[in-house]
C-alpha cells in the first residue's frame, strides 16, 4: 500500500499526531456546541447583535433543543414500528 505524505501530514496535524478526537474536542455537547456556535459567528446579524457568551449560550440552547427534537422523533419512530409489530 502506498502511503501518501502529505496525506499522513495532514492527518497527523488534525489529530495532533495520533490523539483521537473525542480526546480533542471532548464530550458529544461539546462537539455540538462548537459546531453551532461556528455557525451562529458566520452569521453577521448574529455577530452584531450578541456578545460571545450570548452565543455560546444559544449555541447550548439550540444543542438542547436539537437533541430534545431527535429524543422525540426517535420516540415516535419506536412507537409506529411497535404499532407494525401489533398487526
Amino acid at each position: 500500500m502506498n502511503e501518501d505524505p502529505v496525506l499522513n501530514k495532514l492527518i497527523a496535524a488534525f489529530t495532533q499526531d495520533g490523539t483521537p478526537l473525542p480526546a480533542l474536542i471532548g464530550n458529544k455537547l461539546e462537539g455540538q456546541v462548537t459546531i453551532l456556535v461556528a455557525g451562529l459567528l458566520a452569521n453577521s446579524n448574529v455577530c452584531s447583535e450578541l456578545d460571545a457568551t450570548e452565543i455560546v449560550d444559544a449555541a447550548i440552547n439550540y444543542a438542547n433543543v436539537i437533541q430534545e427534537r431527535l429524543g422525540h422523533y426517535q420516540n415516535t419512530q419506536i412507537n409506529s414500528l411497535e404499532r407494525l409489530l401489533d398487526q
